[in-house]
């Protein structure tokens, strides 16, 4: 028995139970949540509802399938994590890079949620006059501890609680969703929401705000790259995987941040627990919280999960420590930011994306690439995967494959020459053909491609 909840040894075919609906009902917990509503709401600013339905999903789907071809094939052939999959672009050393990469997305990304969701209570207990303006500030920090403890104490059973709750949670979702749905569109004409313009469209033209739309959903898309081993790896099969993917965590939260585009447009506030609250009274609003409060923790839950089993492979001291010990490695730098300074971190979101497009892009291309291109995936040597020396056949030139780190530099250069990573405002005239994303991935791919032919498969 590998004990496979706490570690991040390859589970054995045997030990993985989990079937598509459980899958499923996992990915749909991790991608329903209030990044949603976030950026539904800066969709808002680009596109209107007709082509914002359109970006929208095509962006979320175009993404995930990105996401879906670099995780699925060997998370789910071997029973690896995320972090695993890279040693053999990036080195046995090297790797460390993504699992920078991982944990920053892992941990800023609940960060929000759980920073959203203490808001969304302490809003609420203001609504109903239980406290004053002047405690919502306060309020909304404790709260937010609150739940991060609620999340400690969920996890105590690793991915047996990943399984049992988001089955419940995923079903109570989808049923609350489905209502937000009707109130929006019993509240507010459908000629009303399809005739509604952007809030602050860019100056290049149409095209271009075609082309952020997509381009917005698929970087934030991009970011469910550091959840798919902690989410899959106890999936037996690439079949049982890929649909739910592509349907939760493409299609899904796309369809729940839809909320968001045409309430900011016709609202103007893409937050549901605002406008939800204004247009049909408190009830609406517990109903909104509810939801909220269930697709956060549930979100936070399997992002801490997958942020504990990252943290567990920083070095071999790590590895060995409890798992209490690697699940608070990922709740207390939450904690921290939660007390410190909230509003600071959740005010830059849009940098916090940024960060993902640039350099999650091109590690995916060139994942892709090692995959299917080069065929490297069947030949994969597991164990070297678990070597920290000499020994593993990713060591490459001590511990690092300089052919990786190329490539991930030369397609972050390609984003941000196309795209500006924070404003959002272009660079080229091409990003309203290309978008930043795909050529990020693809230039990625291209790179490591060519430097890595020739080379001894494992």
């Amino acid at each position: 028995m590998t004990d496979a909840p706490y570690h991040r040894l390859p589970v054995p075919l045997s030990e993985r139970n989990w079937g598509g609906w459980a899958a499923a009902a996992v990915a749909a917990t991790a991608g329903v949540a209030s990044w949603s509503f976030v950026v539904g709401g800066f969709s808002a600013y680009y596109v209107g509802a007709r082509e914002g339905t359109a970006t929208m999903i095509a962006g979320a789907l175009i993404g995930q399938l990105l996401v879906t071809l670099s995780q699925i094939p060997p998370v789910t052939k071997y029973g690896i994590e995320t972090l695993g999959t890279t040693k053999p672009q990036l080195g046995s050393r090297g790797a460390i890079l993504a699992l920078i990469v991982q944990y920053a997305i892992l941990i800023g990304w609940n960060i929000v949620l759980i920073i959203f969701l203490g808001r969304a209570c302490a809003s609420a207990l203001v609504a109903i006059g239980l406290i004053g303006e002047g405690t919502s500030a306060s309020a909304a920090i404790i709260t937010s501890l609150v739940a991060t403890g609620l999340v400690w104490l969920l996890l105590q059973s690793g991915s047996s609680s990943l399984k049992i709750v988001s089955t419940i949670v995923a079903i109570l979702i989808i049923a609350i969703g489905a209502w937000m749905y009707w109130l929006l569109l019993d509240t507010y004409k459908v000629s009303d929401i399809l005739n509604a313009s952007p809030i602050g469209p860019n100056e290049g033209g149409r095209l271009t705000n075609y082309a952020t739309g997509i381009e917005l959903l698929m970087v934030s898309t991009l970011g469910w790259w550091a959840y798919m081993g902690g989410m899959f790896r106890m999936v037996n099969g690439a079949g049982k995987g890929a649909v739910p993917s592509m349907v939760s965590l493409g299609f899904g939260w796309s369809a729940i941040g839809l909320i968001a585009l045409y309430s900011g447009l016709v609202a103007g506030e893409a937050d549901p627990t605002i406008w939800m609250a204004a247009v049909a009274g408190p009830v609406a609003g517990i109903f909104v919280l509810i939801f909220v409060a269930l697709a956060n923790l549930g979100s936070a839950l399997v992002g801490a999960h997958c942020a504990a089993l990252g943290f567990g492979e920083l070095c071999p001291a790590t590895r060995n420590l409890p798992w209490n010990a690697k699940v608070a490695a990922a709740l207390v730098p939450m904690a921290i930011v939660i007390i410190l300074f909230p509003g600071a971190f959740y005010d830059h979101i849009g940098t916090f994306m940024a960060f993902i497009g640039i350099l999650v892009a091109p590690i995916i291309g060139i994942q892709i690439v090692d995959w299917f291109v080069l065929g490297r995936l069947k030949d994969m040597h597991v164990p070297s995967l678990y070597w920290h020396d000499a020994r593993s056949r990713y060591w490459y030139v001590a511990g690092f494959n300089p052919a990786g780190f190329i490539a991930i530099a030369c397609g972050g250069v390609t984003y941000i020459l196309l795209l500006h990573p924070v404003t959002f405002v272009p660079n080229s005239d091409l990003f309203q053909y290309t978008t930043a994303t795909l050529p990020a991935a693809f230039i990625g791919g291209i790179v490591y491609w060519v430097l890595m032919r020739g080379r001894p498969k494992n």
